[in-house]
């Protein structure tokens, strides 16, 4: 997050879940043979040429080789603890000893039922327990055992590995390298000496210490994602889309990756660009040690698709943070490669070139000052995008960095930057430290290509903020204090009915301090309007609506260019009046980059294209793949990759499975639960058994009219079913859920309330998914709307509808625009639409 006292990784809004499997690779056998003096990276040697630096190459014949060759003597809280129960030789045991030769698997086994009249094959099996093993976090004794079961279960002739060996024998992961640095400098041993501080180190003895980090050759992720996850069809999704050019809806929308079109081959079929993060994740809650992970996602591919395809290419952990020249070096270098030469990749039984740009950094603002090499925002000049100075005032016992508000503040530049970089020293550099490597990455802003991330400067940054000066008993004698009254809020929060798109449930405002940043976000958007309504004096009130109105308008899925100028001068007159109501010390610095807010949307998009949420979520996930605390960053490294091989093994032996199977390893691999009883039709997932039955004459009037043509009498209906991956419910659904996903908006704008889905059938044998829904009698109608100055606030989003419903109609789901979170009173509701369905928590 971003805040005053620092870097607060524990706000992640992810939970952190179980852990995985120890692998089984060695590091001792590299870092003492004549092989480690090389530096080759594995297949990427021309990509780091250029690179002042030795890297070491684990192979797969290094594979089945164990950490504890180099950690007998365990480090307490650095991740290479030893346990001799955990690691067990995998030759000990009778079974173990089985020959290569007596067990090998080839292909027509794979394909091959698992037994006689078996639904599943053999390779079918083999992923969804691998699967099933990285997912749930099981050990390699859980492995062994399971195996063990299922050989005394199933017919001998089921060839299923009876041993974890043989079993994982069957799975190749992809390359990586092994990097130890030096402790002084920080620079990559090259023959155990340090090429800068020249001096000698003992490898076994700072790998004990956490001094190394890995990378993963993002080549190979893309090529090998790109052939076997059928990404390279997708990445048509920028020419595809529907456009408009007088409105913002993605990346490619915005100003400088038009810019950027001109002047690269970006532009050139196959081609894509990146947006990358890296944020320090807490490992141990007794210790200091953490994980860095370098991530991106390529931006041209459907949001649905981008938010889950992540791609890891670095891993640092230790005490302390990263040193960005050691750690983002390998990067850079290949994404000099990649943007320059490119890469090859089959599409279609066609060889065709990609180029790759990494043009977009999503971070905070602690690891944002590091990577720019600049003052930290308690610093003199620590804005990363313009020379506002800031200025030091009092707060309580000590002083604070504050912004106050500026008519005119001179932006950086990317070649200021630089100039500043080369001068350090020699003048007045405006809070440039140094030089920064990521001043050489290709095609890269080293101040417009970091963007003002909404989910630490405002979900966990302003809006916490202010939730503090609202309730926090210190400033009770304030004019803006309601403390006092944070239970008649809480009873108004009850009875908010959020969708499933936002899945946590609203808490009471005393447990805000161990809110996630989602629910930051939906206080501000959704509940903060409506139960502070009359609680908060009217000032500050309709100061607060200018935040709430023009955050909401820069993440809604498509803003218009008067969108945009609104809900610029929203924040402006917020940040202005700021001092005056709330006092200049509490002018931080996340308040005054809400003045940079428009500029990223402006240059790159809406906020949900690139705000940190999908990265949090993946680190939140690589927190799943590791087990004790024994070789943690090792353990990430191999799950991820294995898992991305079995999710690509997956498209060959999944193909023609048998339905039930192909649901539950998508259940596994996906993390979701399995439901039994599923219905395809269209595009269209019903759910549940679904009651056959005949259609009464209002509905099969309603239902010829809107397909206008006859069906059949029988039809089958539901009461749960998912469209373009948002649920929705009947009014009648069997259970009482605290959420609503019965209320949804038409793309005419009109407020529906779902009575039922139906699979109807025209007398041609053509299957139809339909929605039997009921219209709101009367049009929505604004609830908010406040006047501060001379601006005019509109929360169009937050609506008041009647609680009375028309007679029954068809419609198709894909005629189902938007969700609500549903506020209900007594003779009405308030209805809260949310900004788009793309961004999930």
């Amino acid at each position: 997050m971003d805040s005053e006292n620092g870097h607060d990784v524990e706000n992640s809004d992810e939970e952190e879940g179980s852990l995985n499997d120890e692998p089984e690779q060695a590091l001792y056998d590299h870092t003492t043979s004549e092989s480690d003096s090389t530096g080759v990276s594995l297949d990427i040697g021309h990509i780091v040429e250029d690179c002042d630096e030795a890297e070491v190459s684990l192979d797969d014949e290094h594979e089945q080789q164990s950490l504890d060759d180099y950690t007998n003597s365990g480090s307490e809280g650095l991740g290479f603890e030893h346990h001799s129960s955990s690691h067990t030789d995998d030759y000990d045991g009778g079974d173990d000893t089985t020959s290569d030769s007596e067990q090998m698997v080839n292909d027509d086994m794979m394909r091959s039922p698992l037994y006689q009249g078996a639904l599943v094959t053999l390779g079918q099996t083999i992923l969804l327990l691998m699967a099933f093993a990285v997912i749930v976090g099981l050990t390699q004794d859980g492995l062994q055992t399971l195996l063990q079961i299922l050989s005394l279960i199933l017919p001998q002739d089921s060839h299923l590995p009876a041993t974890k060996y043989l079993f994982k024998k069957l799975f190749k992961t992809g390359k990586y390298d092994f990097h130890v640095y030096c402790p002084k400098c920080c620079c990559v041993l090259e023959n155990n000496a340090c090429k800068r501080c020249h001096q000698d180190f003992d490898k076994n003895e700072l790998m004990k210490n956490g001094n190394f980090f890995f990378t993963l050759p993002l080549i190979d992720q893309l090529k090998h994602s790109l052939e076997t996850s059928n990404l390279g069809e997708s990445l048509n999704y920028r020419k595809t889309r529907p456009t408009n050019p007088d409105t913002i809806s993605d990346i490619m929308d915005g100003k400088l990756y038009k810019q950027m079109c001109k002047d690269s081959n970006l532009k050139k079929d196959y081609s894509f660009s990146l947006t990358f993060n890296s944020d320090g994740v807490p490992i141990f809650k007794s210790s200091s040690f953490s994980i860095w992970p370098l991530l991106c996602h390529i931006n041209e591919l459907p949001p649905n698709i981008r938010k889950k395809t992540m791609f890891l290419t670095g891993l640092w952990f230790g005490p302390k943070k990263p040193s960005i020249s050691t750690f983002f070096r390998p990067f850079i270098n290949e994404m000099k490669t990649l943007s320059s030469v490119g890469f090859e990749w089959c599409s279609n039984a066609k060889i065709v070139k990609s180029y790759v740009y990494a043009i977009i950094c999503s971070c905070d603002s602690v690891a944002r000052a590091m990577l720019q090499n600049i003052k930290q925002f308690n610093g003199k000049f620590g804005c990363n995008w313009c020379l506002h100075p800031g200025e030091r005032v009092e707060k309580g016992k000590g002083h604070v960095q504050v912004y106050p508000f500026h008519e005119e503040v001179t932006e950086r530049s990317h070649t200021d930057m630089i100039k500043y970089q080369r001068n350090v020293g020699t003048g007045e550099n405006f809070g440039v430290k140094g030089p920064t490597p990521l001043s050489s990455l290709p095609f890269f802003d080293i101040v417009s290509g970091f963007i003002v991330d909404s989910m630490h400067c405002i979900d966990l940054g302003v809006m916490r903020q202010l939730s503090t000066l609202w309730f926090d008993s210190s400033f009770h004698k304030e004019p803006w204090y309601i403390g006092t009254r944070a239970n008649e809020i809480d009873r108004k929060i009850e009875q908010f009915q959020p969708p499933s798109n936002i899945t946590r449930m609203p808490r009471s405002i005393l447990t805000r301090a161990y809110w996630k940043a989602s629910e930051w976000r939906a206080f501000l958007l959704f509940y903060a309007p409506i139960v502070l309504k009359s609680v908060l004096p009217r000032r500050f009130f309709e100061h607060f609506l200018l935040l709430c109105q023009a955050v909401y308008a820069l993440q809604t899925t498509c803003i218009t260019q008067l969108e945009l100028f609104y809900a610029s001068q929203h924040l402006n007159e917020f940040v202005l009046n700021f001092e005056t109501l709330y006092g200049r010390p509490h002018m931080t610095y996340n308040v005054h980059i809400l003045l940079h807010l428009s500029d990223s949307v402006r240059n790159w998009g809406p906020l949900w294209c690139y705000s940190a949420y999908s990265f949090e979520g993946c680190n939140g996930f690589l927190l799943k793949l590791y087990n004790g605390t024994q070789s943690v960053p090792l353990q990430i490294v191999t799950s991820f990759l294995l898992l991305k091989e079995v999710e690509s093994m997956g498209k060959v032996l999944m193909q023609n499975a048998h339905p039930r199977v192909q649901q539950l390893f998508d259940t596994v691999v996906d993390g979701f639960n399995a439901t039994k009883h599923v219905r395809r039709v269209n595009g269209t997932v019903f759910f549940g058994h679904g009651c056959s039955r005949a259609l009464d004459l209002y509905e099969k009037d309603a239902v010829e009219q809107f397909l206008e043509n006859p069906v059949k009498d029988q039809a089958i209906f539901y009461h749960k079913a998912v469209y373009n991956s948002q649920i929705f419910l009947s009014i009648n659904y069997r259970r009482k859920l605290k959420r609503d996903n019965t209320l949804v908006r038409r793309s005419d704008g009109s407020v529906c309330q779902i009575v039922g889905f139906a699979k109807v059938e025209s007398h041609t044998g053509c299957e139809h998914a339909l929605c039997l829904v009921r219209k709101c009698v009367s049009k929505p109608r604004l609830f908010l709307q406040g006047y501060f100055g001379e601006s005019r606030c509109q929360i169009k989003h937050v609506m008041s509808i009647s609680s009375e419903f028309a007679e029954l109609t068809v419609l198709d789901l894909s005629q189902l625009s938007d969700k609500f979170v549903v506020y209900r009173q007594e003779n009405s509701c308030l209805v809260c639409l949310l900004p788009n369905s793309l961004e999930r928590d």
